[in-house]
């Protein structure tokens, strides 16, 4: 069962939180003891942007041997910089300002007091100061004076009225084992259109899982093993990724070689096909926002009680092999003596395809604003298959003719099109004074518009809203009734 929280907290002083977390909400390796430490001090932080390794590891970048600079942000520069742990040593230099003061004075649960007054990161506000705001205390680009980046949100309906794409192709891992697979969804290049991106701006996007795992790409192609690009093509060429041909042996056959096979071929999109034969895709080959695997939906992501991600729907981004290769053996097995031994510079594709996308980050952040930050908020969006966009982006200038109510100043709205077994009528909802509550005005009943989309409650008499507006920012919210006359309605975890 996945974790629920809160779906939407209206924070006033002109801040909302909604129901989607920034991404990095409780990502923790497993056996570290620093995020207890720290939520021990601030326990009202759990499940925000700062329960997360990116509170104390900074981003990072290097240089490729074309002289161009790549960056990367805290996950993917701690496995640059360990080359996946095999030189751990090298964990000290991911290490931001606020990490190291609390290093320095114990690595304990006192130590976060202790650094309370400091201002890690130079912006002028303390670290106290910075954490109570919910922003970065060792990242100086974010501040408590900041205000949230535009966004989009889509419904899976929302993306299922997107143009369609399917594509064959290896999934290659390191570890966990390979696959072949078919995989439907939206090109992302497609999305990021729908969503209005700023090309001229946007230089990539980070995509986050709800347990916490970020990824980055780069709009277009760049060298180096994980940037798998999502916007533009190859070099040179009319596809955004290379064709492939299908690769099979008999020692790599998971089903023929059970204790010693490593690559799945069981997909019913395998049927029919022998070594060597060449992959015909459609339209090529493409990084997309996957919403199928071989015609059926994605297995829906939950955490599981190690926290670890489990299933990868409802929205998984795939992305191709850059070099095309065979699928090869596990890092992780002993037996390299086979066809196909594990290569550390084969393309291993599999690990940048995020598994449970919720929310997608178009970089760089525009100026003067900080990330979405809502508590925990991945995973009633993975439960009402839900995804945001957000960034470097001008939703209003998007494909989308999506609807959204709009949140008035006094944080009244109106729902024209109820739906309730066939009943339908409109309502409006006015604030009533106390986060999350809202008073129903049962006068505005009649007020019903057909041409509006329909909002049919849920099974439990809830009502959904896919899509409020405040201030040029678009969210979902979740309500239930909390009296027997359904006048008085709150915001439900």
């Amino acid at each position: 069962m996945s974790k629920r929280t809160t779906i939407m907290a209206i924070v006033f002083s002109m801040v909302l939180f909604l129901s989607v977390s920034s991404g990095y909400a409780a990502y923790h390796h497993e056996g570290e003891r620093d995020s207890e430490n720290f939520l021990a001090a601030y326990p009202d932080k759990a499940g925000t942007k700062l329960d997360h390794c990116a509170l104390c590891h900074s981003g990072g970048s290097y240089e490729k041997s074309t002289g161009s600079t790549v960056s990367l942000g805290s996950c993917q520069w701690c496995h640059y910089k360990t080359e996946y742990g095999r030189e751990n040593s090298n964990i000290e230099q991911t290490i931001n300002a606020y990490g190291n003061a609390y290093k320095d004075n114990g690595r304990n649960e006192s130590a976060i007091s202790r650094i309370d007054e400091l201002d890690s990161d130079d912006d002028g506000s303390t670290n106290q100061e910075e954490i109570t705001a919910g922003s970065f205390p060792g990242n100086a680009s974010d501040n408590p004076f900041l205000t949230m980046a535009p966004s989009k949100i889509y419904t899976r309906s929302d993306l299922e009225a997107l143009q369609q794409h399917t594509q064959f192709l290896l999934m290659n891992t390191s570890r966990s084992g390979d696959f072949y697979a078919q995989y439907t969804g939206v090109p992302l290049k497609d999305l990021l259109d729908d969503a209005g991106i700023l090309t001229e701006q946007a230089t990539g996007i980070t995509v986050f899982a709800p347990d916490g795992w970020s990824q980055y790409h780069p709009l277009n192609y760049e060298e180096g093993a994980e940037l798998y690009h999502v916007y533009g093509n190859m070099p040179g060429e009319s596809y955004q990724y290379p064709p492939a041909v299908y690769n099979h042996v008999t020692d790599a056959d998971y089903a023929l070689n059970p204790d010693t096979g490593w690559c799945d071929y069981s997909a019913p999109s395998v049927a029919g096909r022998s070594h060597g034969d060449p992959i015909y895709v459609e339209n090529g080959l493409k990084a997309i926002l996957a919403m199928t695997r071989d015609g059926a939906p994605l297995d829906t992501g939950v955490l599981t009680d190690e926290n670890k991600l489990d299933g990868s729907g409802p929205y998984r981004v795939v992305v191709p092999q850059k070099v095309p290769s065979p699928p090869d053996q596990s890092s992780k097995s002993d037996d390299q003596d086979v066809e196909w031994p594990y290569n550390y510079d084969w393309d291993h594709n599999a690990g940048a395809a995020t598994r449970s996308v919720t929310i997608i980050r178009v970089e760089p952040l525009p100026e003067g604003t900080t990330d979405i930050d809502i508590l925990e908020a991945g995973w009633s969006y993975i439960d009402n298959q839900q995804l945001i966009i957000y960034g470097a982006i001008n939703p209003d200038a998007g494909s989308s003719d999506k609807e959204c109510i709009t949140l008035a100043g006094d944080f009244g709205f109106t729902l024209p099109h109820l739906d309730l077994n066939g009943m339908k009528f409109g309502i409006h909802f006015k604030y009533s004074g106390t986060m999350l509550d809202f008073e129903a005005d049962m006068t505005t009943l009649s007020q019903h518009d057909d041409a509006a989309s329909a909002i049919v409650f849920n099974d439990d008499l809830s009502i959904t809203v896919p899509c409020i507006d405040f201030a040029g920012n678009q969210f979902a919210i979740t309500m239930k009734s909390t009296s027997d006359d359904f006048t008085m309605w709150s915001i439900i975890p």
